[in-house]
């Protein structure tokens, strides 16, 4: 017995694929503006004011710390990095949206070797975010392995 395909779902799991590249591209390009400044550590209480984040906080003062430390070798690494992991969320995104089989297995592959290294954080910190995230990409690949298992039958 085959179990009918829910676009619904492929939808909601692409528009989380589109949101997480908007926001690696959005990070992305606020760490460029940041960087260019003259006064880093001043444009930096400045976007921490106005995204209402506490520039005192120890976790976004050791994020913000280490990103400007970083050498130019290591912040072309980083940019890199970032926009390959977009576009691989993009692409998946896409291809979801459009119910394309290939971007499920994609998805699948992708998603699922993400989790080894979230289990390590929720290990090493536990916390909500990492707890919700981990809980979320364990649901899309089980669904996505369901549903390809079934068009295989």
């Amino acid at each position: 017995m085959a179990i009918a395909r829910h676009p619904g779902f492929l939808r909601l799991i692409a528009l989380f694929k589109l949101f997480k590249a908007l926001v690696l591209l959005a990070s992305l390009a606020i760490l460029f503006n940041l960087i260019r400044q003259d006064d880093q550590a001043g444009a930096i209480i400045t976007w921490a004011l106005t995204l209402h984040v506490d520039p005192a906080n120890h976790y976004v003062r050791s994020v913000l710390a280490a990103l400007l430390r970083l050498n130019p070798q290591q912040f072309a690494v980083l940019t890199v990095g970032t926009v390959l992991y977009a576009v691989l969320f993009f692409v998946e995104g896409i291809g979801l949206w459009f119910e394309q089989v290939w971007a499920e297995y994609l998805t699948i592959v992708a998603t699922a070797s993400f989790i080894p290294i979230e289990l390590y954080e929720i290990i090493t910190s536990i916390s909500s975010p990492k707890t919700v995230t981990l809980a979320l990409n364990i649901a899309i690949v089980g669904y996505l392995v369901i549903q390809v298992r079934h068009q295989d039958d």
